[in-house]
């Protein structure tokens, strides 16, 4: 299921020494993914995730991940912040080094005190979460197949006004934001292939026109910002407005943002890299996700690494 994933994953952080941490806890999710193998219940498997995958997410972030997030994942575990009997419920306050409420985004990535449970619940009734929480959900519910919109009022998050399938830009299986957008690759080299949308939620991927903004529905302000060059002087890639060089490190990769609304996406052109697995391949985009940090633009939805 994740072998494609695993073998991109791998060739990436050989060839990428910027993205290698990244890259090296991607490839420890993999195994934890790949331990659940084929069990993920029909019925509960929400209930069931928190029980089985999530300790296995924690562990490989722990053993793995860059040493801000492992540290702030261990202290969270440590203290119990993220109590693993615990079952939905409003988070309590949390007092300590990670964070002071839920939500509040205390501490260097931003925790709070909130059952397991609660954690899953609340990522998948849409609450805005603090990085280190939103991460855990992220790649615990990895495994776990969504096919209709949350139950907002389920979990406790009030009245849906609206189908999100429906809103432009959203993903029509789930309502989820999308996390990425890729070309297919074309017969003709000289043009695009198709625009296709990737869903942050359910990995679900739909056509959308190559010229609209996902997030405002802009039509006619796109601009396209890509590495400009292999290496600046002091070693590091150069990003600037326009298509990627030749020789960049990564041609494949650039963002297209949104004069309207400040929004961006990373875009994964296939053509220019037919070996490429969009999702994985987005996590290396990091230079290009600094770049549009700096000149004020926000990405759409932070991929899975926080970026």
């Amino acid at each position: 299921m994740f072998a494609r994933d695993r073998a991109r994953a791998a060739e990436l952080r050989e060839r990428y020494p910027h993205a290698a941490e990244v890259f090296g806890l991607y490839l420890a999710l993999v195994e934890a993914w790949e331990s659940v193998g084929d069990r993920v219940p029909s019925d509960g498997a929400v209930e069931w995730a928190h029980v089985h995958v999530l300790p296995r997410v924690i562990e490989a972030t722990a053993a793995h991940g860059p040493p801000l997030l492992a540290a702030a994942v261990r202290i969270a575990v440590g203290n119990g912040l993220l109590a693993p009997d615990a079952r939905a419920g409003p988070p309590a306050a949390a007092k300590g080094p990670l964070g002071t409420a839920a939500g509040s985004g205390g501490g260097p990535l931003g925790t709070a005190r909130r059952s397991a449970g609660g954690l899953l619940d609340a990522w998948l009734a849409g609450e805005e979460l603090p990085p280190v929480e939103r991460y855990l959900a992220r790649a615990t519910m990895r495994v776990v197949p969504l096919a209709t919109p949350p139950d907002h009022e389920a979990a406790g998050a009030g009245p849906v006004r609206s189908d999100p399938r429906r809103e432009p830009g959203r993903c029509p299986a789930c309502g989820g934001a999308p996390q990425l957008s890729y070309r297919t690759a074309g017969d003709d080299p000289l043009v695009s292939g198709r625009r296709m949308l990737h869903c942050a939620r359910c990995a679900h991927e739909w056509s959308f026109s190559a010229t609209t903004c996902p997030q405002c529905g802009e039509t006619g302000k796109r601009t396209v910002h890509a590495e400009a060059a292999e290496e600046s002087p002091r070693g590091q890639p150069r990003v600037g407005r326009g298509s990627a060089a030749d020789d960049a490190l990564f041609p494949h990769l650039r963002a297209e943002s949104c004069e309207t609304c400040r929004g961006y996406l990373i875009d994964v052109d296939l053509g220019r890299d037919p070996r490429a697995v969009p999702h994985v391949d987005e996590l290396a985009a990091i230079p290009i996700d600094l770049h549009m940090a700096d000149h004020g633009y926000t990405k759409i939805t932070p991929n899975l690494m926080g970026f």
